[in-house]
């Protein structure tokens, strides 16, 4: 028979069974969905860490005493804090031996029911005499440094270029928009650190709440250890040199966030793994029905000289049809499921997240497309084989 005659045979057997073709491609589909929407979660932060570290351009990251957790949460997940330290530390940091650059930046929390954001957003200030943060990023884009009355923001700020945004009494006119990375940058508003001490001391002639931060202090010192020096051993010499701080390594904050998603990676798995046995052990049982149900159905296809190669290609035509059906409803379901759950699981596993690029979108589907098929296909061998070793007149006396 023609390779059409298989195919419509194998669609026409499908739809006379609906409920049970349904049920297949569902547990299929779930399969194929936790799998897609697990390694696609994984991926995004896995991209979010790396275009986050490299906008970060700092190999550590001094804080106060204490703030350790603060100072993570800020950089991973853009959680707006406040906390100070005298200025004095940033002069103690830039003499310990292997600090190549070192900034200060100024965190201030913002109020709720800023013009532009529905809740507190993380203000930064940051010395455009020794940045090598936003710097760069102002040198390849505007070629200028800020001005007073200017913000860079984040690319979550609702607010684009061109625009302005009020803090404490203050208007700012954005002068540009960042790139998304997934971490905390996207929600944060950088301003010139003088700046940002001009709006604490000019807050009190506000109707809101004015700010309690002195000019001089400082909430945290990015550091760019020098070339050749250990990164461990400059960590320790700043541990000991400058009391009353912490610091926070690069691969502290990858650390961080790979721990938070270790947990729920394996139980995804575990799941997982348990949803595929079934699918496949069900897949195996319904062909194995189909086979005994359909007995003289196959036995006719034999004696209208269908051959033994036909009934078992046949069979596995069925079986790709289900697992395709299902593989593709999974994956638009799970990458559904995770679009419109991203905000819940990123906040409450306080993991950073970045959508990857097309092309691994693409490799993601047709990879887990690939191996529902491929699954369906080992899962209803048996049950094919079966079918195609009937013999024609048995296996019409025996269907009858």
């Amino acid at each position: 028979m023609k390779r059409l005659g298989l195919l419509y045979l194998g669609a026409q057997n499908l739809r006379r069974k609906p409920f049970r073709s349904f049920v297949t491609i569902a547990i299929v589909g779930l399969a194929a969905g936790a799998l897609f929407s697990a390694t696609l979660l994984i991926g995004s932060v896995d991209r979010s860490l790396e275009v986050g570290m490299q906008r970060l351009g700092a190999d550590l990251l001094v804080v106060p005493e204490g703030y350790q957790e603060s100072g993570q949460a800020a950089l991973i997940t853009g959680a707006p804090t406040s906390f100070y330290m005298n200025h004095s530390v940033l002069d103690q940091v830039r003499n310990i031996k292997g600090v190549a650059q070192a900034s200060p930046q100024l965190f201030i929390e913002s109020m709720v029911s800023s013009q532009c954001c529905t809740g507190h957003v993380q203000l930064v200030g940051y010395d455009p005499d020794s940045d090598f943060v936003i710097g760069p990023w102002l040198a390849q884009n505007l070629n200028r440094t800020l001005d007073k009355n200017e913000v860079v923001i984040g690319s979550l700020i609702l607010a684009n270029k061109g625009e302005q945004v009020h803090f404490y009494g203050h208007n700012f006119d954005v002068a540009g928009v960042l790139d998304g990375t997934g971490m905390g940058a996207d929600e944060s508003v950088f301003m010139n650190i003088d700046t940002a001490y001009t709006m604490a001391e000019e807050s009190a002639q506000v109707a809101e709440s004015p700010l309690d931060v002195k000019r001089g202090t400082i909430s945290s010192v990015l550091v760019k250890i020098a070339p050749g020096s250990n990164i461990d051993q400059v960590t320790q010499r700043i541990k000991t040199s400058v009391p009353g701080t912490m610091v926070i390594t690069a691969n502290e904050l990858s650390r961080s966030v790979t721990d938070r998603l270790s947990g729920f990676t394996r139980g995804f798995i575990a799941i997982d793994a348990i949803v595929w046995v079934m699918s496949l052990l069900t897949i195996a049982a319904i062909f194995s029905m189909i086979v005994n149900e359909r007995q003289r159905e196959i036995g006719l296809l034999r004696a209208m000289g269908s051959n033994r190669r036909f009934v078992f290609r046949l069979m596995l035509t069925e079986a790709v049809f289900l697992t395709a059906a299902g593989g593709i409803a999974g994956i638009f379901v799970g990458g559904a499921a995770l679009f419109i759950f991203k905000a819940v699981i990123t906040s409450s596993l306080g993991i950073p997240y970045l959508w990857p690029p097309l092309w691994y979108f693409g490799m993601l589907m047709g990879g887990t497309l690939l191996l529902s098929i491929i699954s369906g296909a080992l899962a209803s061998l048996y049950p094919a084989l079966s079918s195609s070793r009937l013999e024609p007149y048995a296996a019409i006396r025996q269907g009858e």
